[in-house]
């Protein structure tokens, strides 16, 4: 991919995985191989299905901001984001959540992401968000 196709799949990528939480498509974008690490929370494919399960269980609404950073290495087919999740909780609660994401790609889908999740909010609520893994 070339760094406007990466961006344009990860756009869709997240669309219809992460906001729409469209969890069929998962396998559409993602190795079978897949491994994500947030904030030292190592996950297999198994496990992200089971953390996007969990989101859908307490998430009402989330709205992604722009990617305020979107950088791009053609060559190790790597892209690294920064960005803001809004996400309403079926509890009422709202939160923002800033995430540093970096992303290898591989055959046209995602190998592997490393993230760094942070809540913006005083209290502790949504610090977890990014790794929850037990549906509520």
């Amino acid at each position: 991919m070339n760094k406007e196709q990466a961006y344009t799949f990860l756009k869709q990528v997240y669309q219809d995985v992460m906001l729409d939480l469209k969890l069929d498509k998962i396998s559409d974008y993602f190795s079978d191989q897949y491994i994500q690490v947030t904030v030292g929370t190592e996950v297999n494919i198994q496990g992200f299905h089971t953390h996007m399960e969990a989101l859908k269980s307490i998430v009402e609404t989330r709205a992604l901001s722009p990617f305020y950073d979107f950088l791009f290495d053609e060559e190790k087919q790597k892209a690294t984001l920064r960005y803001e999740i809004h996400v309403k909780k079926k509890n009422g609660n709202i939160g923002v959540i800033e995430i540093i994401a970096i992303f290898d790609l591989k055959n046209g889908g995602i190998l592997r992401s490393n993230e760094l999740t942070r809540s913006l909010q005083p209290d502790d609520e949504f610090n977890t968000i990014g790794k929850i893994n037990i549906k509520k």
